[in-house]
């Protein structure tokens, strides 16, 4: 089995996004300093800094909170498709490109340009989703997008019709993928979201298995 570790990593140097909670640790204790027998750190960040799960209270005023977001959407049968670099944004027509014939997998991540960019830049000009191409994904019985980008609405979106859709057929998402290294193909994943109560995201630490214990990639 070989195991991708698609999270970006969380450091003071992590980009987010423009005005919010900047990424912090805090020192509390250090082996031999003041009596500490133990290292001991704090961390401060935005619940969307780096690799995250929305939940439909993050667009929603009485959406559900991460903490009640069905587990079963974050592990299972994964598809990793690749899109061209000059993308602007995914349409309908793109999914269907993308995942033609593929009717097995509930669970779609989209590489775009973005994986290219380390976890210390920001580039508003990402590759984001019309909301018919989350439709399109709904009505396919997906129950999980996820996107190497930091949001499935365009930067400048303030309707917010991508996360909409997505709430309105029930769907999860996860952002801030790194999906750089990863071939197209199936996975399993397992990207569970912390479970902190009543509020409207969670960091992930995003995993993707490959199917055969003997296998280093997908088929």
């Amino acid at each position: 089995m070989h195991i991708y570790d698609i999270s970006r990593p969380l450091t003071p140097a992590t980009a987010v996004w423009p005005g919010d909670q900047p990424v912090r640790f805090t020192n509390n204790g250090r082996i031999g300093e003041e009596g500490s027998a133990v290292n001991l750190h704090a961390l401060t960040q935005s619940l969307h800094a780096g690799t995250h799960a929305d939940a439909p209270f993050h667009y929603l005023p009485d959406g559900a909170t991460i903490d009640e977001m069905p587990l079963q959407h974050f592990v299972g049968l994964c598809r990793v498709v690749h899109t061209p670099d000059d993308l602007d944004s995914i349409s309908a027509e793109v999914v269907d490109e993308m995942v033609a014939g593929d009717r097995e997998a509930q669970r779609i991540l989209f590489r775009t340009r973005h994986s290219a960019l380390p976890a210390t830049a920001w580039d508003g000009d990402y590759v984001y989703f019309e909301p018919e191409a989350i439709e399109h994904l709904g009505r396919r019985g997906v129950v999980l997008v996820g996107t190497d980008a930091p949001s499935m609405d365009p930067f400048s979106s303030k309707d917010l019709l991508a996360h909409k859709a997505l709430g309105t057929f029930g769907m999860s998402n996860l952002e801030n993928l790194m999906l750089r290294d990863v071939p197209p193909g199936t996975y399993q994943l397992v990207a569970a979201p912390l479970k902190v109560e009543g509020v409207d995201g969670a960091p992930v630490r995003a995993l993707l298995l490959t199917n055969s214990p003997d296998d280093e990639h997908p088929g």
